[in-house]
């Protein structure tokens, strides 16, 4: 076997950085060029401010409460689902006054619907709802 012998310069090996260089700046013009500097549409929207609203008198708002057993009450009272709309156009002061409906985590959806589509034919504007347990 013929022994190889290791033959070790006094120069220092150098990592040629050019090509690198060139490639990471042909990726930062291409990203530049292709970039889409488009400014996106859409609406302004004004919040009010918490202190411009007016808070409800507690004594007009209506209360509709569907029970575990789809039993529906309005302001502690029971109704039935086909009553709803007349009952809250009848307690209703004007149309936003708000109504809530207080739904028990229990309850069928299709009773909420129909409460919901019931204080709207009512004439409710400002309706709202919450779940109970």
């Amino acid at each position: 076997m013929a022994r190889r012998s290791i033959v070790q310069d006094d120069q220092e090996t150098e990592i040629n950085l050019s090509p690198m260089i060139d490639c990471i700046f042909i990726l930062l013009i291409f990203f530049i060029v292709t970039t889409v500097f488009v400014e996106e549409q859409g609406f302004q929207a004004d919040k009010p401010d918490a202190a411009a609203a007016a808070t409800p008198d507690p004594s007009e708002a209506v209360t509709l409460e569907i029970t575990a057993e789809n039993k529906v009450l309005l302001n502690g009272k029971e109704i039935r689902v086909g009553e709803v709309a007349s009952r809250v156009k009848d307690s209703l002061s004007e149309p936003d006054t708000p109504v809530t409906i207080r739904s028990h985590e229990n309850s069928a959806h299709g009773t909420f619907v129909a409460v919901w589509d019931g204080a709207r034919r009512g004439g409710a504007e400002a309706l709202s709802f919450s779940t109970v347990n």
